[in-house]
This record gives C-alpha cells, structure tokens and sequence, in this order.
C-alpha cells in the first residue's frame, strides 16, 4: 500500500494548501504586471493563464512555473520589498534634490556673509586709521585705564590697490606696505622734496634738487617703487626710463653748479642767480 492510499486525508490536504498558495501567488503576480505581463513572466500562455484564473484550477505547466517563480523570489512578500525598495529610491532621490538645493542656498548664504564680514572689516579699518590720525592731530594722548599702561592705538596697514606706488603724504602703517627700509628712504624724500620747495639761494637749490634726485633713483631703483604724480604701478621699463632720466638731470644739477661757482667766484659774490 503506497502513502497516499495509507494516508489519503492528508495527502489531499497538503495538494489543496499547495493549490491555494499557488493560486494566491498567481493572483499576486497578475495583480502587479496585468494578465499579459503575468503570463509572460511566468512562461505560459494567456489563455492558460485566464483559465486558472477564473477556474481555481491550476494546470501542472502553470502549477510548476508557480513554484519556480516563487522559489526565484516571487511572491507577495518579495512584491511587498520591491515596492519598498522602490519607495525608498523615491525618497533618497527627493532627500538628494533637497540635499542639493540646500547646500545651494548654505553656500549663498555664506558668500553674503563673507562679502558683509569683509564691508565691515573694511568700515572698522578705516574708521581706526581716522581715529589715529585725529589723535595726532589733535595733540591728545591714549587714553590710561585704571592701574594700566596707556593704551596705544593699533594701527592698520593702509588699503592700496597698488602697493609699490609711494604717497606724496605720510600715512599711518605705511611702513607696514612699503617696508621699514624703504620708508626711512621715502621719509628722507619727502623732507627733500620740501626743502626743494622752500630753498630760496642758487646754490641751495640746486643742492636740494641734487638730493631729491638722488633719493629718488634709490626708491626707484634699489626699492622698486613707483613715485607721484604716477597712480599706477610702473613696469621694469618705466623704472628704467625713469631713473635714465634723473640720472640725466642729475648730471645738468652738477654742470649747472659748477657754473654757478665759477660765476660767483669771477664777481667776487656778486651772483647770486
């Protein structure tokens, strides 16, 4: 006697909890691709497919490709993961659109805030290079806090959108742009530059055109400097150019001297021109 004659109830049994499953899964797979999608997938032809539907009855061909399907990681919970794993892309591609155009915004706002940092950096130099200046030119000292050292003014190196180019005036910090070599230089030039100005006898005025010229041939070319009435910069050729110049005039500074001397001495004086 074979099993299923010992055991007939339960062989029917377990056959119908089969059928069910696979009928179940058969509903699950037309309900997510549609009967002809469903059948393709499953290998089977539409009228086959349509028949099980309606019948409850499954063919042995259809009955298999069930079972194949299912062991593939078919079935309602395998659908149920790919709808979630599909949610899940959904919602990772809207979290990165709003990751981006967040970071978008993160980076506006803070170039706003580094051009706003920097006007104000700006607004709080130049308001303490007039506070150094009206101090000194006031005459006022620091003020001294209680049991303390007068506090000194702190002073900022000057905004110059050409650096090498030297001011016919003094500024607060400037030797913090030019060097303090240089500035010793150019504070030398400017007092020459004045008593140029101010000479008043022949001799004197030549003296101290010598000198400014002098001067000048050193900030331009030991130091590389550019000097007024020039507002730009001056390339390797103007330099040249100009220290060719003074070298020049420098020379006329000398012969003129040097006749000067001759006529003073022929008129006993008297030439003074």
């Amino acid at each position: 006697m074979d099993g299923a004659e010992q055991y007939p109830v339960s062989s029917r049994s377990v056959e119908s909890l089969r059928e069910v499953r696979l009928l179940a899964l058969l509903r699950d797979v037309v309900a997510e691709h549609g009967k002809v999608k469903a059948a393709e997938t499953l290998g089977v032809s539409f009228r086959t497919l349509s028949r099980a539907e309606e019948t409850g009855r499954l063919t042995p061909r259809l009955a298999d490709a069930l079972e194949s399907h299912l062991i593939q990681g078919g079935g309602t919970a395998a659908a149920q993961r790919r709808r979630q794993v599909a949610e899940l892309a959904d919602r990772v591609a809207l979290l990165e659109e709003v990751l981006v155009d967040g970071l978008e915004e993160l980076r506006k706002e803070q170039a706003r805030a580094w051009e706003q940092a920097e006007r104000r950096l700006a607004t709080l130099e130049a308001a303490g290079a007039s506070g150094v200046v009206s101090g000194a030119a006031s005459g006022g000292t620091a003020r001294t806090p209680a049991g303390g050292a007068a506090v000194q003014p702190v002073v900022q190196r000057p905004r110059r959108l050409y650096p090498d180019v030297v001011t016919a005036d003094a500024e607060p910090g400037e030797e913090l742009v030019y060097g303090d070599v240089a500035t010793a230089v150019i504070v030398q030039w400017r007092e020459a530059r004045d008593a140029f100005a101010a000479a008043t006898d022949a001799l004197d005025v030549l003296n101290a055109r010598e000198r400014r010229l002098g001067l000048e041939v050193e900030l331009i070319e030991r130091h590389e400097l550019t000097l007024p009435p020039a507002t730009r910069s001056w390339d390797w050729g103007d330099r040249r150019q100009e220290v060719n110049r003074r070298n020049d005039m420098l020379y006329e500074v000398n012969v003129d001297r040097n006749l000067l001397k001759l006529r003073r001495f022929l008129t006993l004086g008297l030439w003074r021109k």
